[in-house]
């Protein structure tokens, strides 16, 4: 990467659906299809038991992003019944995917590691950004790994007494943060370079441009 300017970054920052291809309308159609069944004693349809519906829609969270990640074909470095770890490609990196489920709390924790190492006298800086950075996320937050210096974006949705997650949650959840971590990326690559403050890469890349930039 060569230095990118205030107007370069703020061009190329991606929109946040670039990844899921699957059509989230056609899905919805689906379950509120298989929702309702025919009575034979009136002749009528009627709506399917909340029971019935959990049981058509609802799956175990690790299953669905697994259905997920092999559907955007992903590379999978690790699978397990609670965990998986993916590859991601995005536009400025490839991201690390890592998803574990936790039985005890019905949680499921979400990271993005994104890839841009800095060095040791850059920490103050990267904590600096990735606190300004934060006041501007949608859903997670940006969490600085002092072992390897690197910035990951982390999330957790909750889901006790759920029975499961629906795959619109886990497509909405991944979706989204990708799109954070590649909105993102610019910013931190500018501080661990040195070539911005946390300030100016955080104005950088979260203004708002208006007409030609």
């Amino acid at each position: 990467f060569g230095a990118v300017t205030h107007k370069q970054m703020c061009v190329l920052v991606p929109s946040y659906t670039k990844y899921c291809v699957e059509s989230r309308t056609a899905l919805r159609h689906s379950a509120m299809a298989a929702s309702t069944r025919q009575n034979p004693h009136f002749g009528h349809t009627t709506m399917a038991t909340g029971t019935a519906l959990q049981d058509q829609t609802l799956a175990h969270p690790i299953e669905l992003v697994t259905r997920f990640v092999a559907r955007q074909e992903w590379l999978v470095h690790k699978k397990q019944r609670d965990a998986i770890l993916a590859e991601i490609p995005g536009q400025w990196s490839d991201y690390q995917l890592a998803v574990s489920w936790q039985d005890d709390d019905e949680t499921m924790q979400v990271i993005c590691r994104i890839d841009v190492q800095a060095d040791a006298t850059m920490l103050g800086e990267l904590a600096m950004l990735a606190a300004l950075l934060n006041q501007h996320l949608f859903i997670g937050h940006l969490a600085l790994d002092m072992g390897t210096c690197e910035l990951e974006l982390r999330h957790t949705l909750a889901l006790r007494g759920a029975g499961g997650a629906t795959p619109e949650q886990i497509e909405d959840v991944v979706d989204i943060m990708l799109g954070e971590c590649e909105q993102v990326y610019p910013a931190i690559y500018q501080v661990v370079h040195g070539t911005l403050s946390a300030d100016d890469a955080t104005m950088a890349v979260t203004m708002i441009t208006r007409g030609e930039a």
